[in-house]
């Protein structure tokens, strides 16, 4: 179950990323620096909460 959640997670937060970068063509070049970081937090946000569910090996 664990697993299901997670690929879920994983492909909801892909696909939001991908319609955020397509809708980089809409903003002017300035702007793409912004929606870059905001992305990269949000990814770091998402992966590091699917990192705390698995259990650690070493």
């Amino acid at each position: 179950m664990e697993d299901e959640q997670a690929a879920g997670i994983a492909e909801r937060t892909l696909q939001m990323a991908r319609e955020r970068l397509a809708a980089l063509d809409n903003l002017p070049t300035s702007d793409h620096v912004a929606v870059f970081d905001e992305l990269h937090r949000e990814l770091s946000t998402v992966l590091n909460g699917l990192d705390q569910g698995e259990p650690r090996s070493r």
